[in-house]
């Protein structure tokens, strides 16, 4: 990948990358519900021995994402009962978009490995793939899968047995995410033939014979399974809307714009100069990127799914990667001078609007000020620098070390998911229970509903007066807050789980014990 560099900057790299996107994902609490449903899941079938029916405690779990399930519960068994283990795979996965990212660059029959150090620093550095490795879900490892797959129909041009990659990460991907994991890359395939109305490409990805027995054997292996087992998870294995918050549509707004900081002139120019203006448009591996891109994104959008678009990051980085390539070995600086100030005219006006918006309207942000400041430094930092250096024409320095900088820029991000989850994790109280909760004792949860209490206890909730969440079929549901005091005079003893300003209209029996508070919740119990 790179046999132009010597290897110990490689090395060195390698390493940088490791130290980014590990460093402290077992730190923090699980932050509800996203990691809170998926970590859960996954501690039951690791705890209760059963792999095909997930569920959170009593609670039947509806999802189509039982591989990233199976590889939690595999991590639980090998790191431990943790947030480590089931942040794991999406730390790892990560670090496979970025490699996804530097083998699609890689120009066809080139030695030179400008295009996919550019590539990878640029995927690395992009604040998408950063942030959704740091989450227990399955986005990072669908990602990762879709994008293998992707490169390896880039890299069918040089040599079709890459083809062989292609299919077995599509059908990895079904398992790990479901349909769209499978049906995306075929559709990004179709919809390249026919913008170039050539279809060699797409006759070959169907008809090569090592691909197609990977995917048919490993597809039809776990549908058979499936209909074996528990064929209710084939009804769920289909595209799906989700309603995970950012603040309604000015917070999807704010979502998209700083996922792809500090990269949204490069990625702007690049799309200017690839984009087809004839039909049929020239082959060309940049052309497939931005289709790979496009596909991705518009599915993202339609469902609903808001973090799935980090599966557009390696597609766009590998393709900056290789445009700047080009264009440096054209030696056309007007087209990198452009990205730079494109970079600077949008980034810096939109960060100086959304402070104020984050800060007054969007509680998970705002939560995390003290992080995102030091964030919003460094990448301004980072402008500063390209622009210094394409403005004394040293590209060669930029290349060098300007993307490589924006690592830096990921430094304070690890700190956001520490604030955040200070804030929205029940993590101490869930600890505290596990320390605490033996027998028959029961856990209640009034006014809120936070799936990790299952995580951090593998003891099930009733919910009262609380909405349920969304793909969870709650047993244990309870809606008037008047059964606090039923339970609360039973011989059993309860552990009660609230907001610290809400309270019962009905007001608790005598015999309350405050056991902990955190910022903003009680744990309170009756014994």
């Amino acid at each position: 990948m790179f046999r132009a560099m010597s290897r110990k900057p490689v090395y060195i790299f390698v390493a940088l990358l490791f130290y980014l996107y590990f460093r402290g994902i077992g730190d923090h609490g699980l932050i509800d519900p996203v990691e809170g449903i998926n970590a859960s899941v996954s501690i039951h079938m690791y705890a209760a021995g059963n792999y095909f029916v997930p569920k959170i405690g009593e609670s039947l779990t509806s999802g189509s994402t039982l591989g990233t399930w199976w590889l939690s519960a595999l991590a639980v068994s090998i790191f431990g009962w943790g947030e480590f283990a089931v942040r794991f795979w999406s730390a790892l996965s990560g670090l496979g978009m970025i490699l996804a990212a530097s083998m699609s660059a890689k120009s066809a029959g080139s030695e030179s490995s400008r295009s996919s150090w550019l590539a990878s620093s640029i995927c690395a550095g992009m604040t998408l793939c950063f942030a959704v490795s740091q989450l227990a879900s399955s986005h990072a490892v669908y990602s990762c899968l879709t994008a293998l797959s992707m490169a390896g129909v880039v890299r069918s041009h040089d040599d079709k047995r890459w083809l062989i990659l292609a299919h077995l990460s599509l059908s990895l991907a079904f398992i790990a995410h479901g349909f769209e994991g499978f049906l995306l890359p075929f559709v990004a395939v179709i919809v390249y033939s026919f913008l170039c109305d050539d279809y060699d490409l797409l006759k070959d990805f169907f008809t090569w014979p090592g691909g197609i027995i990977i995917t048919v054997s490993l597809c039809g292996l776990y549908f058979v399974v499936l209909a074996l087992v528990n064929p209710q998870v084939i009804h769920f294995m289909r595209c799906h809307t989700y309603s995970y918050s950012f603040g309604g549509f000015q917070g999807i707004i704010a979502f998209l714009f700083v996922s792809f900081v500090p990269f949204q002139g490069f990625i702007i120019r690049a799309v200017y100069e690839i984009f087809p203006r004839e039909y049929p448009a020239q082959r060309s591996p940049e052309l497939f990127m931005l289709v790979w891109a496009l596909v991705f994104a518009v599915s993202s959008l339609l469902s609903g799914d808001i973090l799935a678009l980090c599966a557009c990051v390696p597609a766009l980085s590998a393709l900056i990667g290789r445009k700047l390539d080009i264009w440096l070995g054209r030696k056309n600086l007007y087209s990198v001078r452009m990205s730079v100030m494109l970079n600077i005219i949008i980034i810096v006006p939109v960060l100086y609007i959304l402070m104020p918006y984050v800060s007054r309207d969007l509680p998970v942000a705002s939560a995390a000020l003290m992080s995102l400041i030091p964030w919003i430094l460094l990448t301004m930092l980072f402008l500063f620098a390209s622009w210094y250096y394409t403005k004394t024409k040293q590209i060669e320095k930029w290349v060098r070390n300007v993307p490589a900088a924006a690592l830096l820029c990921l430094m304070p991000l690890a700190g956001v998911f520490n604030l955040t989850a200070e804030r929205y994790s029940v993590r101490d109280i869930g600890l505290a229970l596990r320390d605490r909760i033996e027998g028959k004792d029961w856990v209640i949860q009034y006014g809120v509903n936070y799936p990790s209490v299952y995580f951090y206890t593998l003891r099930n909730s009733i919910l009262i007066d609380a909405e349920l969440s969304d793909g969870v079929a709650e047993k244990r549901f309870a809606a008037s807050d008047a059964v606090i005091n039923i339970l609360w005079d039973r011989k059993e003893r309860m552990f009660l789980i609230m907001p610290d300003d809400k309270h019962p209209d009905t007001p608790l029996p005598k015999n309350v014990f405050h056991i902990m508070e955190t910022e903003n919740t009680l744990l309170l119990s009756n014994q």
